[in-house]
């Protein structure tokens, strides 16, 4: 099966969705547009603080479509947000903004935040070269025909025929990293996730391509460069012992026997005030909750990302749902940004 048949991103909480083809050179995110040779700097980051976003997220939650858009665009400027912000926040259609810059050489990446995502809301665009702006995330750039015919790719997908390929760190500090290449052009090296079937689930491997642009800054394309495999949390030990019984995707019924241990695994980032709540209360005759934890994958980064392990045990016969939702600290925890229900049949 081709990976661009399993190519996917969150557009509304609970949904996946095949992406579409873009227009080459064009972001994939509807609203974008593009403007050739604008340069950008440290001067075009905003930094909201708790109370700007308290507004936006009061003001803006309700809009739609443009009018939502238009929002952040009005409240960047009603925060004293610099005029070079605002023009970046609009060459992106309102949809995001630049919250860091980082200079590099030839091109430059711009770190963006978008705040009306559902999930998924970090992201960096490579800027100043020509176009004057490409998104990593925009799949149809890559080379995929490249990475489907490795003798790796195609083992994971025999023992994962869920495989599909999300946005991998946008977070790091360090990331995405450059290579010089040999005509004095300039490599930037994004990673992709490789996950079994949806954006919780579990991570089986990295994907880096290569996005290569001239001496000039002229964006040539991209290459295929290497499948690594996916970094293990330490502290999770346990699902090593019985990988059977972790469980990460929602679409798969949990099928096991009374009195048994499991997990349930999400992708959760708590240093960015995320985390993972119970949506309902459990039918105590059929599970009971034993416990959660978060664990971080590298304590050493800002802003890392990890796992929150949910822990239950069977208590009878029956079928119920569990039933978590994604909520942020410092909203109201109704204002769920991701919901998941799992099924579970105990014999």
């Amino acid at each position: 099966m081709k990976i661009n048949n399993l190519i996917k991103r969150t557009i509304k909480p609970g949904l996946y969705v095949f992406m579409f083809a873009c227009i080459i050179l064009m972001p994939c995110r509807a609203g974008y547009a593009q403007e050739v040779n604008k340069k950008f700097d440290s001067g075009s980051a905003w930094n909201p603080t708790m109370s700007d976003m308290e507004d936006l997220s009061a003001k803006c939650g309700l809009l739609k479509d443009e009018d939502l858009y238009q929002c952040l665009i009005s409240e960047m400027q009603s925060a004293n947000a610099s005029n070079s912000a605002v023009e970046f926040t609009k060459l992106l259609g309102g949809r995001a903004y630049m919250k860091l810059f980082r200079p590099l050489g030839i091109v430059d990446i711009a770190y963006v935040y978008y705040p009306f995502e559902k999930i998924d809301r970090e992201g960096y665009c490579i800027v100043n070269g020509s176009p004057a702006l490409v998104d990593p995330d925009n799949y149809d750039l890559l080379s995929l025909d490249s990475l489907e015919n490795t003798p790796r790719y195609i083992q994971l997908l025999k023992a994962y025929p869920h495989l599909a390929l999300f946005a991998g760190d946008r977070m790091g500090p360090d990331l995405p990293l450059e290579q010089n290449l040999a005509d004095n052009g300039e490599r930037i090296i994004v990673n992709y996730a490789l996950r079994d079937g949806c954006y919780h689930c579990e991570l089986l491997a990295y994907a880096d391509f290569g996005f290569d642009f001239d001496s000039a800054g002229n964006f040539k394309g991209t290459s295929f460069l290497n499948i690594r495999p996916a970094e293990v949390l330490d502290s999770t030990t346990f699902e090593n012992k019985n990988p059977a019984n972790v469980f990460s995707d929602p679409s798969r019924t949990i099928a096991l026997s009374q009195g048994e241990e499991f997990e349930i695994s999400l992708q959760s980032n708590h240093s960015a005030g995320l985390k993972w709540v119970l949506a309902d209360s459990l039918d105590e005759s059929v599970v009971t909750l034993l416990g959660s934890n978060f664990l971080i994958m590298d304590e050493t980064l800002p802003n890392a990302a990890g796992k929150e392990i949910w822990s239950f045990k069977t208590t009878g016969p029956g079928t119920t749902e569990i039933k978590l939702k994604y909520v942020r600290d410092w909203q109201d925890e109704t204002a769920e940004l991701q919901n998941v229900t799992f099924t579970l049949e105990v014999n």
